[in-house]
């Protein structure tokens, strides 16, 4: 009887033991990934003055943000949904499918590449913003990573998780060495950062594409048919109004208005006080998938089977539990965290940062809502209206309250924006949940 217990025990051990070590395994990765990465934008920091490094945050993010607008970027949720495609198809029809990619998104960079010269030559010789070089750079280390998308999207298709984390620990450790060689450099140091980071993403690119080559037949590819291809360009186009209205409320649309009448400096603590507060949006929800929901029980071994409604409010309560408890923690420490980590002259970021960290915890819960609509088809269209709308009401804001109290105000309505738009994006998913178990 002894040992038939035990056995009991052992089979319930097991998944317990299967699922929570992957999870470890993930969260050991990621968090030496970005504990690189921290300390190489660190010793930037340290290096440059608040000023200088205003100057490069805010080129690199225009260079970026172009290519978004432009398309030549593969945002997130389309990178995600060709990655689908691609693991119900054969290794040659995936071959051929990157092909189609490849191309595609070669054409684009040559157009990004002929209009984002004509935007730094007005910046840099009509307006006289910024140096016509930081500019041209910022755009030469963003070339590498808008191909690098379709690489890691191929093998995302594959699976092979492994393999991205691998490249990914090799472009941040690249980087921090490239970046501390820059540091010697004398002259002009963000042209040298510049060249580091775009060294390591044309290296990284290199690599990722051997792997591609290795892994599929490319000599035997499979051309998509025109259903497929149509699957695939559904999967690349967004509404071009919630592209605007998401680039204006969660990827700071607002930088442009703050660049015509605030300083460097000042945008320099803006924009690391964003950098912080966005990526502390995914620490919750990635806790929750890695760590606290593998601990559970399997629902089918205690048989128990949730709808989507329950489920939803299950994972959203999760998400609160965790996202406002490390919340006040970053708010209360965030004085001691940017004094240590970058110095006290970086100070007068703090207010910035703890007002933005409000708007963490909403946008941490809503990640399940915004999960939820992406997956629905075409009923998440509903609240882009609404979405363009409250960007519309966070560029007045901006303009309204940054004339008073500089990047404060900007992080005002900044902080409103986003709350709005999250309490939105939860109500309307709950909406579509209780509509959808109503009927059934």
């Amino acid at each position: 009887m002894r040992k038939v217990e035990s056995g009991v025990s052992t089979l319930e051990k097991e998944p317990l033991y299967a699922n929570i070590a992957p999870g470890i395994w993930r969260c050991g990765t990621t968090a030496c990934t970005v504990t690189i990465s921290s300390s190489a934008y660190i010793l930037m920091a340290r290096t440059l003055d608040p000023h200088y490094l205003g100057n490069y945050l805010f080129v690199q993010w225009l260079a970026t943000m172009i290519a978004l607008i432009m398309g030549a970027g593969m945002s997130i949720v389309a990178s995600q949904r060709i990655a689908a495609i691609q693991c119900r198809e054969s290794p040659r029809m995936i071959a051929g499918i990157f092909y189609f990619l490849w191309y595609r998104q070669r054409r684009q960079l040559l157009v990004y590449c002929f209009l984002y010269l004509l935007l730094a030559f007005l910046l840099s010789s009509l307006l006289h913003l910024y140096p016509f070089s930081q500019l041209l750079l910022a755009g030469l280390s963003t070339l590498p990573l808008l191909l690098s998308n379709i690489a890691g999207t191929t093998l995302r298709g594959l699976r092979r998780a492994d393999l991205l984390i691998m490249l990914q620990l090799f472009t941040v450790l690249l980087s921090l060495l490239l970046i501390v060689v820059a540091m010697r450099i004398n002259g002009k140091p963000i042209e040298a950062f510049q060249l580091a980071f775009a060294l390591a993403s044309t290296l990284t690119l290199i690599l990722a594409i051997f792997c591609v080559i290795r892994l599929l037949p490319l000599e035997k590819a499979l051309q998509p048919g025109i259903f497929l291809k149509e699957r695939l360009q559904h999967s690349l186009t967004r509404s071009r109004l919630a592209f605007f209205a998401d680039a204006i409320i969660w990827q700071r649309g607002e930088f442009l208005l703050l660049a015509y009448h605030c300083t460097s400096t000042e945008i320099g603590f803006y924009i690391l006080s964003s950098i912080i507060s966005n990526n502390a949006i995914a620490l919750a929800p990635f806790l929750l998938t890695n760590i606290v929901k593998p601990m559970k029980v399997s629902q089918r071994l205690r048989g128990i089977c949730l709808n989507p409604y329950a489920s939803f409010v299950k994972i959203s309560c999760y998400l609160v539990f965790v996202a406002v408890p490390l919340c006040i923690l970053f708010i209360l420490f965030s004085p001691v965290f940017v004094v240590l980590c970058l110095g006290s002259k970086y100070i007068f970021l703090v207010v910035p940062l703890r007002i933005m960290l409000i708007a963490t915890v909403f946008g941490s819960v809503a990640t399940a809502s915004v999960a939820r609509l992406a997956a629905l088809s075409g009923e998440h269209s509903v609240q882009v209206r609404l979405q363009f709308c409250i960007a519309l009401l966070k560029i007045y804001l901006v303009l309204v309250l940054s004339a008073h109290w500089g990047v404060t105000g900007a992080a005002i309505a900044s902080t409103l924006a986003q709350i709005l738009s999250a309490s939105h994006s939860i109500l309307v998913c709950r909406h579509i949940l209780l509509k959808r178990e109503m009927r059934f």
